[in-house]
């Protein structure tokens, strides 16, 4: 097996992190302060950061799997040349999920409006210092 196509394929895996980079950068304007990280079973977001958190977090999972499966593909390469193709594969399809979730991080933030409460918000008929009737007829 030719060792050279194999070594250009791990290189190219690096492509990854440029092009996640981009994702961020190319909407970094229109991306919201508090994004939007982590998400429940309902695909309901439960965990937030600010953008440049979600920046520092993505990439920087990005760059620590892309280090992992470029050490790992060419140590079997180099030790077990039959099976770099399946070592290949396996590592293009985890940086490919990571890269997905990165992409999926920003693309949710873009399209999704900040939650507001239905009691105190920007649209709500209850001023945010008002109190609560219900709570205050249960003090009374």
């Amino acid at each position: 097996m030719n060792r050279d196509w194999c070594k250009r394929a791990v290189l190219l895996m690096w492509l990854a992190l440029p092009t996640s980079a981009w994702n961020y950068w190319r909407v970094w304007n229109e991306l919201p302060e508090r994004m939007a990280v982590h998400f429940d079973a309902n695909w309901q977001p439960n965990g937030y950061t600010s953008k440049e958190g979600a920046l520092q977090l993505g990439l920087g999972i990005l760059a620590f799997m892309l280090v992992v499966f470029t050490v790992a593909s060419l140590t079997v390469l180099y030790l077990k040349p039959s099976a770099a193709i399946g070592a290949l594969v396996i590592s293009y399809v985890a940086l490919g999920f990571c890269w997905y979730g990165n992409y999926s991080i920003v693309d949710f933030n873009l399209k999704t409006q900040p939650a507001h409460s239905e009691l105190v918000g920007p649209r709500s008929p209850v001023p945010s210092d008002s109190v609560d009737p219900i709570v205050s007829q249960a003090h009374s």
